[in-house]
């Protein structure tokens, strides 16, 4: 997993909240998928472990109060807008990149597939990036902004 005296994978340990998600393809515009203030968190343990969950705030609440009556459509819903997965972490101190290795997720697909991202660091800000392709074959860059939570409490 991480190295002990790697430079990058120290700064990074600690808990984000997020700033900004935006998707922007092949030059184009940019989107906010989650909207222009979305809400999560980005924990980085010392130890290698990483948890992700982020969510599109104002979500319908689901009609049912209990904790497993939503109708498809509140689950289509609900899980359209929220992005949440743990697992380990690998830091490239060389190439500036994080890879996160999910062992549960909110999206089957992500389970052990490693989600590579591009860091850069400034102060208590940290951003990742990823670029990947679309049906089309054009890029696809997402981004993702945090700052340093410190207190977590809003």
């Amino acid at each position: 997993m991480i190295g002990s005296g790697s430079a990058i994978a120290s700064q990074l340990v600690g808990v984000w909240r997020l700033v900004s998600y935006t998707v922007e393809q092949a030059g184009h515009e940019v989107r906010f998928p989650f909207g222009p203030e979305p809400e999560g968190f980005l924990i980085y343990t010392p130890d290698g472990f990483v948890s992700a969950q982020l969510m599109k705030p104002g979500r319908s609440r689901f009609e049912s109060q209990g904790w497993n009556g939503g109708t498809p459509d509140e689950y289509q819903q609900a899980g359209s807008g929220y992005i949440a997965y743990c697992g380990v972490y690998e830091v490239d101190e060389e190439e500036k990149t994080v890879t996160h290795v999910p062992s549960v997720a909110l999206v089957p697909n992500l389970i052990l597939e490693g989600q590579r991202r591009s860091i850069a660091l400034s102060g208590d800000r940290l951003s990742l990036s990823a670029v990947s392709r679309v049906a089309d074959g054009g890029p696809v860059t997402s981004r993702l902004e945090w700052r340093s939570a410190g207190d977590t409490r809003r």
